[in-house]
């Protein structure tokens, strides 16, 4: 697969794979945080958690439209972030060619909340 656009990496645990990947692939990072962590314009969305809510914002110019992106993180649980990201990403028109992760909870069924995005998970747990 061709990355031209770069990795995003979730908040915080993501910055983890998603510097050291990107930079492995000659591609840029590009943070996708909580709410109030980023510096200038920014794009927001809110979304349910198992214990509450929270929002993620990703600066509005971080990627361009068409621009080809992998969401990565450490870990899919019950989707709501990993889903969130896919449409702040959506939001900038840029395409995601798949979200990655090295933990997958499956009993959870989190890969269920992303539709129709390709999904890859290193490690399984029923």
């Amino acid at each position: 697969k061709s990355w031209e656009g770069g990795r995003k990496g979730l908040d915080s645990r993501g910055f983890l794979i998603g510097p050291p990947l990107a930079q492995r692939l000659g591609v840029g990072f590009v943070p996708i945080r909580k709410k109030g962590k980023l510096p200038g314009p920014t794009e927001s969305v809110s979304y349910t958690l198992e214990y509450g809510e929270a929002a993620l914002e990703i600066q509005s110019d971080a990627v361009e439209p068409g621009q080809k992106v992998v969401i990565v993180d450490d870990l899919l649980a019950t989707g709501g972030t990993m889903r969130a990201a896919c449409e702040l990403v959506r939001r900038l028109k840029a395409e995601i060619l798949e979200c990655l992760v090295i933990i997958e909870l499956k009993f959870l069924k989190g890969v269920e909340k992303l539709e129709s995005v390709p999904f890859f998970s290193l490690l399984q747990y029923d």
